[in-house]
């Protein structure tokens, strides 16, 4: 495949770096996973500028655009420019309703704009076949480990509260380091896990990943920029922006999206769901009697 045989609606640079990404030189990784995560700033920098803030060499960024399938560093540089003109575009007509409230409205305003502003950018791009697939791997499978650090342990705490409730057997991992190495000695095949992450492939994203993967474990990814680089070590990814890299980032969209989830499996696994909830109920008027008596 040569990227620059490819029309602007098709280009995604995150794909062919995905694609190459196993046969880079640890100073193409470094280029590499910069531009991922910083596209729209890079794409108008020379092969010099970015040289100089990665402190490598300009020849360094040549041959890096030679490995991706390029004639030169500037070809590489306008794909990129056309790839980002045309995300440009599209975004721009879902958001022009909400650029006066933008402008003119008070901090709380202008940050429920934003996030109106990704859920229904997220209603266009979230593949439905893909949530359904998730939604049928939580039906069949009964212990379901739930992997997320830093602001994610907040949705892996919801998915564990939540699951828990829907009859689960939840093991979270929300620790790095060895911590977390104990719960995973216990996944098998006939497990299944939700795995949370967001722009940065982590050393223990990509732990769990393999380990999973090595274990025959599905996965089913939640993430926003990651489904490139993850390829195919996740069965199902749920995928939905939370906004540029340089913004402040809400989960307001992954936990719509792991809500969602949660609702439609009470919905296909009613009665399993409804038991197990009746028996909690069961439980809490015990509790209330025990603090009478």
């Amino acid at each position: 495949m040569n990227p620059e045989t490819q029309t602007t609606a098709s280009f995604d640079f995150g794909q062919i770096i995905s694609e190459r990404y196993k046969h880079l030189t640890k100073s193409e990784k470094q280029i590499a996973d910069y531009l991922r995560k910083n596209q729209e700033e890079s794409a108008f920098l020379s092969a010099g500028d970015l040289a100089r803030q990665l402190g490598l060499s300009e020849a360094t960024m040549v041959r890096f655009a030679r490995t991706l399938g390029f004639d030169s560093y500037p070809a590489m540089r306008e794909a990129l420019q056309e790839n980002f003109r045309h995300r440009v575009t599209h975004s721009a007509r879902l958001r022009s309703r909400l650029d006066d409230l933008r402008e003119a409205g008070d901090i709380f305003e202008r940050l429920v704009a934003s996030e109106i502003d990704y859920l229904t950018e997220a209603l266009q791009t979230l593949d439905r076949n893909a949530l359904n697939a998730a939604v049928e791997l939580l039906r069949t499978h009964q212990r379901v480990f739930v992997f997320g650090l830093g602001p994610s342990v907040s949705l892996v705490e919801l998915l564990e509260i939540r699951l828990t409730r829907s009859a689960r057997h939840v093991i979270p991992l929300k620790t790095s380091g060895r911590e977390m190495l104990e719960p995973m000695l216990m996944m098998n095949s006939t497990d299944l896990l939700i795995a949370i992450g967001f722009f940065n492939m982590t050393p223990n994203l990509q732990m769990v990943l393999d380990y999973a993967n090595e274990h025959k474990t599905p996965v089913i990814l939640v993430t926003d920029t990651l489904d490139s680089m993850v390829g195919d070590k996740a069965d199902v990814v749920l995928k939905a922006r939370r906004g540029p890299v340089s913004a402040f980032h809400s989960l307001t969209v992954p936990m719509t999206i792991i809500n969602t989830l949660l609702l439609a499996l009470s919905s296909v696994d009613q009665e399993k769901v409804m038991t197990n909830l009746d028996k909690l109920d069961q439980l809490r008027e015990r509790l209330k009697r025990s603090d009478k008596s």
